[in-house]
């Protein structure tokens, strides 16, 4: 019985874990009289990836940057932030029973618009920059995902 309710209560985890997903972008509404974020997160190559959820701390938010159960490279994340300069707090990531939170050394950050949402590319790739502009990744991103709102019309955010 014992084995019974700790199973149910990890797939109870399992499962709500498992559903948390970004905003919901394929709706013009959702970014409408809002501030936010909206991007492609680049997760590390080879990383141990399938069916863990990885998550940044921005801004005071935690944004889920790739969802449970994908193992691609790159995902398209997006958030609420209030306007202002949101730091980057933190990455948690986890692999088996190992769970990792990094926090960086350096003050990086993204600067939200008073109105609307910004779009940048945020990599943990070995070698690259961690804020990025590519508009190839994420307009590609953008027309996959079917966001609401044309591409051009959010722009850049701007780093630090």
């Amino acid at each position: 019985m014992k084995y019974l309710k700790f199973f149910g209560f990890l797939s109870a985890c399992i499962l709500m874990t498992s559903c948390a997903q970004s905003l919901s972008v394929s709706k013009k509404e959702t970014f409408e009289q809002k501030s936010g974020i909206i991007g492609v997160f680049r997760q590390p190559v080879g990383f141990c990836s399938g069916g863990y959820q990885q998550q940044i701390k921005l801004g005071g938010e935690k944004i889920v940057v790739k969802p449970t159960w994908t193992s691609e490279q790159d995902n398209l994340f997006s958030a609420y932030i209030q306007p202002g300069k949101a730091n980057l707090e933190s990455y948690h990531y986890a692999c088996g029973i190992t769970s990792t939170t990094l926090t960086p050394v350096e003050k990086h950050g993204v600067v939200i618009p008073q109105n609307g949402f910004c779009k940048i590319v945020m990599s943990f790739l070995n070698n690259d920059e961690l804020f990025s502009k590519n508009d190839v990744l994420l307009f590609n991103h953008f027309k996959k995902e079917e966001v609401a709102v044309e591409f051009d019309d959010i722009p850049y955010c701007e780093t630090y």
